[in-house]
């Protein structure tokens, strides 16, 4: 069948693999998928702008245009500006394709594809990964609050199918009066051809870290908020213990010229390597060279592609105590869960590992089965999006 992709952003940071790996899940499964993304192909001649946050909901909000920051009423503005002309592209790319249904990308103030599943009567499925009017007025300047808190519950009922990535997201927009039966709860995923425990980090392990190296590491897009400054701090309290602990940082972003200053200033020059930025293709081996993989931090609503990445490669790993982690791993199962915020306790989640190689290949192993057998992949997300938009045709190709 054929699906009509619609979503407004740069395609950055885990926004464009979550983009990429879903569209190439529904291809492999034999789907016909056309996309419409007027910034990413006119960024330049529209001025769209976009907030500066990912897609896991990390409270990013802080909007820019071609790389400036703007004050949030001009983003606003524009954002609202942009429905019409993505109602034109949608429209024609809707009477040239004729899609089965439309899966849109949710985005703030973003309705045209609600118009024009309504006009041509398609399905609409929305797929949101953060309540954006709620983390813009917690980590933003949102002028038009009302305006898209109203906007976003309208399309959240209204939607065929609005996918969200967590429960504890499926409770915050139940609260507001979505009917749950509108929700559908689908965790981000990892591409398991890439991601499994017969990737070799030895080649990573070798570049940065002497052989006989105990190591702990962070992957992704680095901002303040993620907790980076506390794993540092964490892994400075353990050196004296373990001689052989270093931490390896993959990624760029924001916040690492402060966690360098931060190293220098505990000096830890040596014990912890900053990586820079990795391709993509390359980030597998990397969390591979880890021996234990952290997520410091992360919004209460979230669903981070890094942990089904850490889990899907077989790592231990050590994550904050919220629900929406916990609804995907086990304390002392499939992960180590350790209070939020709580660098202390951090500190004796990796030490615990550090001490007790058993445990930790015990945890990697137990990560890696969590994957397989509750299906946490792309491939596994793009049929529950058919069988929930067009139930014959997901049954069908079952029973081929």
């Amino acid at each position: 069948m054929k699906i009509l992709y619609h979503h407004r952003t740069r395609g950055e940071d885990a926004q464009g693999i979550h983009i990429q790996s879903l569209c190439d899940a529904f291809r492999e499964l034999g789907h016909e998928v056309h996309m419409v993304a007027p910034l990413q192909r006119r960024a330049e001649a529209s001025n769209t702008p976009v907030p500066a946050r990912n897609e896991e909901g990390d409270g990013d909000a802080r909007p820019t245009l071609k790389g400036v920051p703007i004050p949030f009423w001009f983003y606003e503005l524009l954002s609202l500006a942009y429905n019409g002309p993505a109602f034109v592209l949608l429209l024609w790319a809707v009477l040239r394709h004729r899609p089965a249904f439309i899966y849109e990308r949710y985005s703030l103030f973003s309705f045209s594809g609600r118009l024009v599943a309504w006009l041509t009567r398609r399905p609409l499925v929305l797929e949101v990964n953060a309540p954006l009017s709620l983390e813009l007025q917690t980590h933003g300047d949102l002028v038009l609050r009302r305006l898209a808190q109203r906007i976003e519950d309208w399309l959240c009922r209204s939607a065929t199918r609005t996918i969200v990535v967590t429960q504890a997201m499926a409770d915050i927009f139940a609260a507001r009066g979505v009917p749950r039966e509108r929700l559908m709860v689908m965790p981000n995923g990892v591409d398991g051809a890439r991601f499994n425990p017969q990737v070799d980090g030895r080649s990573v392990r070798e570049r940065y870290v002497p052989a006989d190296a105990r190591v702990v590491g962070f992957v992704g897009w680095i901002r303040p908020w993620h907790g980076v400054d506390g794993l540092i701090h964490a892994c400075a309290a353990l050196t004296g213990v373990h001689p052989s602990l270093h931490l390896l940082i993959v990624g760029d972003g924001p916040a690492v010229p402060a966690l360098q200053k931060l190293v220098a200033d505990l000096g830890l020059a040596e014990r912890v390597h900053f990586t820079g930025p990795v391709e993509r293709d390359a980030i597998p081996t990397h969390i591979a060279a880890l021996d234990i993989a952290v997520q410091p931090d992360v919004t209460d609503y979230a669903s981070p592609i890094k942990l089904f990445e850490y889990l899907a490669l077989g790592r231990a790993v050590v994550a904050p105590d919220k629900p929406n982690i916990r609804e995907v791993v086990r304390h002392d199962y499939s992960a180590l869960l350790f209070p939020p915020r709580d660098w202390g306790a951090l500190a004796e989640r990796v030490d615990a590992l550090l001490a007790d190689d058993a445990a930790r290949v015990r945890l990697g192993r137990q990560a890696a089965t969590l994957v397989e057998e509750l299906g946490y992949t792309w491939q596994a997300n793009a049929r529950h999006v058919i069988a929930s938009v067009c139930p014959a045709d997901a049954s069908a190709r079952d029973t081929a």
